[in-house]
């Protein structure tokens, strides 16, 4: 790959970040998934699977948020304006930890800080204004209207989300994963999902459980 983004540096050629491509999307809505791009909330340490605007675009690809010609807009917007996609990509990150402010308390059946709140409402009097209800193929509906390669293309579908999701009738379906921490919005019919994912976070606390009741 040709332009990535070095957080506080240039522009250089390196290599996709693989880590992209192995992220899962366990968290069922666009704005959970973005917040789970921290590979564990209880780990303790400073990994982050989102590094800089590269990787930021990258994974907004993966997760359906920017086609293929939005996708080749942004990258080369990215390289025309260095210091901008630096500085979006902070915003990014700031959207991020919001995001999971306000979703983390819902998970623990806490109340959400009324600051995070004015921020993120905030947020939606800075987005929603580009948003607009177009009529195609015989039917409304929502359309961003940003111009070609303009980094709120990332971040606005995500606001969108996070509002969606907070005004359904579905938000207290919230959930934490017990083993690393990740956010997901439970669909099951019995409300009983436990696990970002059965396979990972699953498998792996019930190998250990079982561990620790054969050395007792």
């Amino acid at each position: 790959m040709v332009g990535n983004l070095v957080r506080g540096g240039i522009f250089t050629v390196m290599t996709r970040n693989p880590k992209i491509d192995e992220m899962r999307l366990d968290g069922g809505v666009p704005c959970l998934d973005f917040v789970n791009t921290v590979p564990d909330r209880f780990d303790g340490s400073d990994r982050d699977n989102l590094n800089n605007f590269s990787d930021l675009i990258y994974w907004a690809r993966k997760a359906g948020i920017l086609d293929k010609g939005a996708f080749a807009a942004l990258e080369k917007a990215g390289q025309t304006n260095e210091k901008r996609a630096r500085d979006f990509f902070a915003e990014a990150v700031d959207l991020r930890d919001l995001i999971y402010a306000i979703f983390k308390p819902i998970a623990l059946k806490q109340k959400v800080r009324p600051a995070d709140m004015e921020a993120f409402n905030k947020l939606t009097s800075k987005y929603f204004p580009f948003l607009e209800v177009v009529f195609q193929k015989d039917k409304f509906k929502e359309e961003w209207n940003f111009p070609p390669g303009h980094f709120y293309a990332i971040t606005a579908p995500l606001v969108k989300s996070a509002h969606a999701l907070l005004l359904s009738d579905t938000w207290s379906r919230v959930k934490e994963c017990p083993n690393c921490g990740w956010l997901f919005w439970d669909t099951t019919k019995n409300g009983k999902r436990k696990w970002c994912s059965m396979e990972d976070c699953g498998s792996s606390a019930k190998a250990l459980a079982w561990y620790h009741r054969q050395k007792k």
